[in-house]
């Protein structure tokens, strides 16, 4: 398999497809290559504060058609992630979309004050609002959500964890009862410490919805693919995203469901970077989904030292 027919097929794959792992393989054979900090580093899954530290990819960077940036952390470095082609993240995007909402339309509003024009949610939910979105979608900034509640189209509220929640806390407002909140997760950059499950309810208390209609989207700036939780913790990532718990201290070591451990994901629509990624996050395997239970304590893995020493 090539290269592009990769491009072309990845997002048609079914869970639990053979062809997985002869892409993965294709892949991981590609990257190492051509992408000299993976062929350096040598172990499958590359630790993801390399996108701080080194130019991830596997062409020269001033052929990116875009390049993602994250949000600055407390050691202010932030992680670069080099995008050959927009059109495989649009795939990417639009498939694991229409695998849970469908093909709409919808009225869509994004909240995400702060985040820059560079930010790989932001230009998600550009792509996901000119394919999907009806008129009345929309970016906002404002302290209230934009116009009339009663959308004509079902409405799907994105935004991050304490935006949204800041928003709620501005009201109460009453969103349509099949509206959908989808929160994106930023709790770890923010100085109030709250569980996802009292987030979830308070943001339906504040919004007038349900409990089970608050949604997460698990996504990074390091990641192409996106993996949604519908109503409750459990993550299900789409069939082109396969996510293992690891041991932080070996992660060759995969562990069974419900051990807690360091989440490691391979996302095939990381064509021209690294597909295997190491994550700083902790979580636990409930069968073909995940849950994440906060950062990794110190965030600081085995591996990176080595990582910069020789990258």
């Amino acid at each position: 398999m090539t290269i592009a027919e990769i491009e072309a097929q990845f997002t048609g794959l079914n869970r639990g497809d053979s062809s997985f792992a002869e892409i993965e393989q294709v892949l991981e054979t590609y990257q190492r290559t051509y992408c000299e900090v993976y062929r350096r580093f040598g172990e499958k899954h590359l630790p993801v504060s390399a996108f701080k530290h080194a130019e991830i990819a596997t062409f020269p960077v001033s052929e990116a058609e875009c390049v993602f940036v994250s949000s600055a952390t407390g050691s202010g470095l932030r992680s670069r992630h080099f995008v050959r082609r927009l059109a495989v993240y649009d795939a990417s995007v639009c498939a694991a979309f229409e695998a849970v909402f469908g093909k709409g339309p919808y009225t869509i509003w994004a909240h995400l004050p702060g985040y820059s024009t560079e930010s790989s949610l932001v230009c998600m939910l550009k792509i996901l609002i000119q394919r999907y979105g009806d008129e009345r979608s929309q970016f906002f900034l404002a302290s209230e959500p934009p116009g009339n509640l009663d959308a004509t189209s079902p409405l799907v509220l994105f935004g991050a964890a304490f935006g949204l929640l800041s928003l709620s806390e501005a009201g109460p407002w009453q969103l349509p009862q099949n509206a959908r909140i989808v929160e994106t997760g930023g709790m770890k950059t923010h100085q109030r410490d709250i569980t996802r499950r009292e987030l979830h309810a308070r943001l339906a208390e504040g919004f007038g919805i349900q409990e089970e209609h608050v949604w997460s989207e698990y996504g990074m700036c390091e990641l192409l693919s996106q993996a949604y939780a519908q109503g409750g913790p459990v993550y299900v990532p789409p069939p082109w995203m396969h996510v293992r718990v690891v041991d932080p201290h070996n992660p060759k070591q995969i562990l069974s469901d419900g051990q807690p451990g360091l989440i490691a994901v391979t996302d095939l629509a990381n064509i021209h970077t690294v597909s295997s990624i190491l994550t700083e996050d902790l979580g636990v395997s409930h069968g073909e989904g995940f849950e994440v239970l906060g950062r990794f304590p110190g965030s600081a893995l085995r591996g990176c030292n080595f990582l910069l020493e020789s990258a």
